[in-house]
């Protein structure tokens, strides 16, 4: 069996190979060095996201030693469970709407053309830096009301939050630096909403502020922390699924010509690269009690790994997975969670990675990866490159 091959390794090509041998052969897993259970199976995780009375989100009230801090965990969506789960995201996603994330294309269109007009003239961009990068940072940052002369802040923060590699955890010093820079994001944010409760404007902040759920209104933990997911959910969601779409379509290129040809194919194209490569790989879950999974029987406390981009490739749900087809019905994959948790940004998103493809395809008659090999965050839970690098040409 072995261990799973880092996906920064090749790309996840050797990854997605030992993913197979698992969902064939052991499916419910459990990893004698962390003691972590992985599901591998589309349906086995899907089951454990639909059912959050058993799989809880709430790690820290499960297991020893988590030390549960109300002031991070306060207003995290990806952290709560019913039924306050269910009162703070319906009260944020009335700003989730189809309209009201309709509303921003011009804005984001706006915002995608100044970007890749920046760098139009060099004949070459770091799609990371100087589009996907910059891109979710500002909208979400007008939405939430931040001054846009703090992008490059809010980028810096993003970026040093994502950073870290998978060994570097067990690193007292490299925890201690992440756990600095969220406080120093946090303290930002904190600011920012004592200043709309005085003084309220037409954004995020100020309406989650003003919003009441059942007569209940958010703490300020809960609109700073909610804040905070926001941007770096929304920011790496969006940052790394651009340039994994990107790539994608260099290795595809027929595949470009025809999306670049009609560009009513795009959606499509977005949803199935959500599926053959996407940006959350595994997310994780505690259990409230003791539950079978297939054959395996799960103590209560359990540590449990959810592999979303196993389960994306899981035969017995998509067709021949290893194609990267756009005309197929990618729409159940895990790209944006599953359950309760599917993720609330998801149709902004959608909107910002096809007005922000549409521009490419406009301005560059030719798209071509040069930064070979590419480097691949090593970030736990995470898959997608730090740069990519391409070259264009103008039409």
């Amino acid at each position: 069996m072995g261990t799973a091959p880092a996906y920064s390794l090749d790309g996840g090509r050797s990854l997605h190979r030992w993913l197979r041998d698992m969902r064939e052969h052991h499916p419910v897993h459990r990893e004698l060095l962390t003691r972590v259970w992985t599901l591998y199976r589309y349906r086995d995780i899907t089951q454990a996201t639909a059912d959050p009375a058993v799989f809880s989100s709430e790690l820290w009230r499960y297991l020893p030693g988590d030390r549960g801090d109300d002031a991070l965990t306060a207003g995290n969506l990806t952290a709560m469970d019913p039924p306050r789960h269910r009162l703070v995201r319906d009260l944020v996603s009335r700003s989730f709407t189809a309209r009201a994330v309709g509303a921003l294309r011009p804005r984001i269109a706006a915002i995608a053309a100044e970007l890749i007009g920046a760098v139009a003239d060099r004949g070459e961009m770091d799609v990371v830096a100087d589009l996907s990068d910059p891109l979710p940072v500002l909208v979400i940052g007008e939405l939430l009301g931040l001054p846009m002369a703090d992008r490059e802040l809010l980028s810096d923060w993003a970026r040093r939050l994502l950073s870290f590699d998978k060994g570097d955890l067990t690193d007292e010093v490299v925890r201690k630096r992440v756990a600095d820079t969220q406080q120093e994001l946090l303290d930002y944010l904190r600011v920012h909403c004592r200043r709309r409760r005085t003084n309220p404007q037409d954004d995020l902040i100020s309406r989650l502020i003003r919003a009441e759920v059942d007569g209940q209104r958010l703490t300020e933990d809960e609109v700073v922390n909610f804040a905070n997911l926001l941007l770096l959910a929304g920011h790496v969601t969006t940052t790394l699924l651009l340039a994994n779409i990107v790539l994608t379509l260099d290795e595809h290129p027929a595949v470009a010509a025809e999306a670049r040809a009609d560009r009513g194919l795009i959606p499509g194209l977005i949803e199935e690269t959500l599926r053959y490569r996407p940006v959350i790989v595994s997310n994780m879950r505690v259990t409230t009690r003791a539950v079978t999974v297939g054959t395996e029987q799960l103590p209560a406390g359990q540590l449990v790994s959810l592999s979303f981009i196993s389960g994306n490739r899981d035969e017995q749900y998509f067709t021949d997975p290893d194609r990267f087809d756009i005309h197929r019905d990618a729409r159940k994959h895990l790209g944006f969670g599953h359950g309760i948790h599917y993720c609330l940004g998801a149709p902004l998103a959608r909107l910002e990675l096809g007005i922000a493809l549409d521009a490419m395809f406009d301005r560059f008659s030719r798209i071509e990866v040069t930064g070979v090999p590419v480097d691949y965050y090593d970030t736990p839970g995470v898959a997608g490159p730090r740069s990519l690098r391409i070259a264009f040409r103008h039409h």
